[in-house]
């Protein structure tokens, strides 16, 4: 599996249960969601990638020779401490999927993809709803046909279904980047978090939990 990320729950099962998109009453929520690529957004990076796959080796979810997909989810946020301390909570509320869209050629996007196999992408677009949101995302889900992208559901997503996470912040020099936060299910010895060591977190960090925590941690009712 590859790490590289491009910069461009009840359960963290990413609904309460939901198997479509959330219904609307009205079009105000679809304006809430503060795109990732919008203006109010364009002059910040990325900071923080979470990643999951369809199985995972060695773990609970190995049924599947292949893997079917990868998901990234790509985030820009204002201040990733905070994040942290907040936590991460999201659920299929704070999408907009009328902004959905499928890309058919992924060639361009990241050497990495083309060498596992992936032809195509689903995207979708969440954020914070708040008053003054903290955060944006970007959600690629990359697969090797349409058919299983068309099949990809939200609650798809689950905590342990994540391959890694990380977060940085941009560095003095070039392009160097400077790393608050690295998780890895593969390599769990060289897990840290430069900020707030091993300071329980919310939502859909992955680590560190309480011991108490149920494996899949739920996310927020709100969904921020």
């Amino acid at each position: 599996m590859t790490r590289a990320c491009a910069a461009d729950p009840e359960t963290p099962n990413a609904s309460s249960h939901q198997a479509a998109p959330p219904r609307y009453d009205s079009l105000s929520h679809m304006h809430r969601v503060q795109h990732f690529d919008s203006p109010a957004w364009q002059d910040l990076k990325p900071n923080a990638c979470f990643v999951f796959y369809s199985s995972l080796p060695d773990g609970e979810n190995t049924a599947a020779a292949e893997l079917q997909w990868e998901a990234r989810l790509r985030v820009k946020a204002r201040d990733v401490p905070r994040l942290m301390r907040e936590g991460f909570h999201w659920n299929a509320a704070n999408f907009d999927f009328e902004a959905t869209y499928i890309q058919l050629d992924v060639s361009d996007e990241n050497d990495a993809l083309e060498l596992v196999g992936w032809t195509c992408s689903r995207n979708f677009f969440l954020s914070d709803l708040g008053d003054d949101p903290h955060w944006t995302a970007k959600l690629a889900v990359y697969a090797q046909n349409t058919n299983a992208l068309s099949r990809f559901k939200i609650t798809d997503l689950t905590l342990d279904k994540m391959g890694w996470a990380s977060a940085w912040k941009e560095g003095g020099l070039g392009d160097s980047s400077q790393w608050l936060y690295d998780w890895d299910y593969e390599e769990l010895e060289g897990n840290f978090n430069a900020i707030y060591d091993d300071m329980p977190l919310e939502g859909w960090w992955p680590w560190p939990k309480r011991d108490d925590d149920a494996p899949l941690e739920s996310g927020s009712a709100d969904g921020r």
